[in-house]
């Protein structure tokens, strides 16, 4: 038996088109096998990833890119969930699937740690705190989530909807609280007093959570091994990688692992690594497909790895920026739906596209797939937005689209055309 994963990674600073790869994979695995388990694999619903199919456009936050596909989700322990925005989408999407479609399936590690109204706030009141420095952030609560002690959807899940009530109201707000002061910030500001303490958020949130739990089936990596096509889908991109932090990027950056290493980690998991489960090549993928294996043989893994970027970069909010340059650089033209200009992260920000330095950090990056798994695996580039490189004025003209490597590397020179 052979498992196909494929995993989509952002190779810069986010929006580099993970969306579009992951529904365009997800449509594939789905005409080949029938089911495909769509992994979400770091970060949490401050992702946006669009896709659009014909008339029908949707930004994916919580759910994976690949549902109008039919994918199923599959939130591991290292994503982080948050019961309001899981159930606003939710009910976004059933308006948009095909006629007919049942809704796919959501699974749920019992570990993965659920965000409450009161992080998201205490992420806010700090971002305005800060005035000129801004972290940039999104304002879901995220970093404060990871750090606020608070319960698991397991532990959640397990409580009298009383305890819930009391975990909210008591312990939550007493965190905002001890985190503001923390920030030197002594009391709640005026603006946020009535909404801190307003009955109505706890009793929504706490009919948001009853509903995703009505929804999800808990459980945990082993589920991957239910399906033949696992489709990993990560959050923001490698530069913003945590442990970038201490890379000359500070503050700015995300306090997840954006690269390979979780994937690696789950699929470790669920199968049982380190060497113990055999890789096979393309071509061997193509002649046992079809075969029946004997039952009990191990299964083997065929993993590709698809470094996504655009064919120029992009960055939301402050921090380091080496090859920022006026969006005009690019194309004037450029009209970005997703990214639109916001008071927490500010007016999207362009740069050009180092392939050197793209290339070095994919290989650094790859390389620890086989430190975690034991097993092989391939690497490939996809480059997005081709269609927005130009010179300005450029329109149903040829034009050329330029990176200069290093020696070491092939130069890369198409030619492509503006539609």
């Amino acid at each position: 038996m052979v498992t196909n994963i494929r995993i989509v990674i952002g190779g810069n600073f986010g929006d580099e088109g993970k969306g579009l790869m992951t529904a365009s994979f997800a449509d594939e695995m789905m005409a080949r096998s029938g089911c495909c388990l769509n992994v979400l694999s770091n970060g949490g619903p401050q992702r946006g990833h669009t896709v659009v199919r014909g008339q029908v456009r949707h930004v994916f936050r919580h759910f994976g890119s690949g549902t109008f596909a039919g994918a199923d989700s599959y939130f591991p322990s290292q994503f982080l969930v948050n019961p309001m925005i899981f159930v606003k989408e939710l009910e976004e999407l059933k308006g948009k699937l095909p006629s007919g479609n049942s809704f796919p399936k959501v699974f749920i590690h019992p570990d993965c740690l659920v965000t409450t109204p009161y992080e998201m706030m205490t992420n806010l009141i700090l971002e305005e705190q800060r005035g000129a420095k801004r972290h940039g952030s999104v304002g879901v609560g995220i970093w404060e989530t990871l750090i606020g002690g608070g319960k698991s959807f397991a532990q959640l899940a397990a409580m009298e909807e009383k305890q819930r009530e009391e975990y909210l109201a008591r312990d939550r707000r007493e965190h905002l609280m001890t985190r503001l002061a923390e920030n030197g910030i002594g009391q709640l500001p005026d603006a946020w007093k009535e909404i801190v303490y307003d009955p109505a958020v706890i009793r929504q949130y706490l009919e948001d959570f009853a509903l995703m739990r009505e929804m999800v089936h808990i459980t945990d990596d082993a589920v991957l091994k239910a399906y033949p096509e696992i489709l990993f889908e990560n959050g923001q991109g490698l530069l913003l990688d945590t442990g970038m932090k201490y890379k000359g990027y500070g503050n700015h950056t995300t306090p997840s692992n954006t690269g390979i290493e979780n994937p690696a980690r789950i699929v470790s998991s669920a199968f049982g690594l380190k060497h113990t489960v055999p890789s096979v090549s393309r071509q061997e993928q193509q002649r046992v497909d079809h075969e029946e294996k004997a039952e009990g043989q191990d299964t083997k893994l065929h993993t590709q790895a698809v470094y996504v970027t655009r064919s120029y970069m992009t960055r939301h909010g402050a921090g380091r920026f080496d090859t920022e340059c006026p969006m005009e650089q690019i194309n004037p033209a450029i009209r970005d739906l997703t990214n639109v200009p916001n008071e927490s992260q500010g007016t999207i920000r362009y740069g050009t596209l180092n392939m050197t330095s793209f290339l070095r950090r994919v290989r650094r990056d790859f390389s620890a797939w086989k430190e975690i798994t034991g097993s092989e695996a391939e690497w490939a580039v996809c480059m997005t937005h081709l269609n927005e490189y130009a010179h300005p004025g450029a329109r149903n003209a040829a034009v050329k689209y330029h990176s200069d490597c290093e020696e070491s590397y092939r130069r890369v020179e198409e030619t492509f055309c503006i539609s």
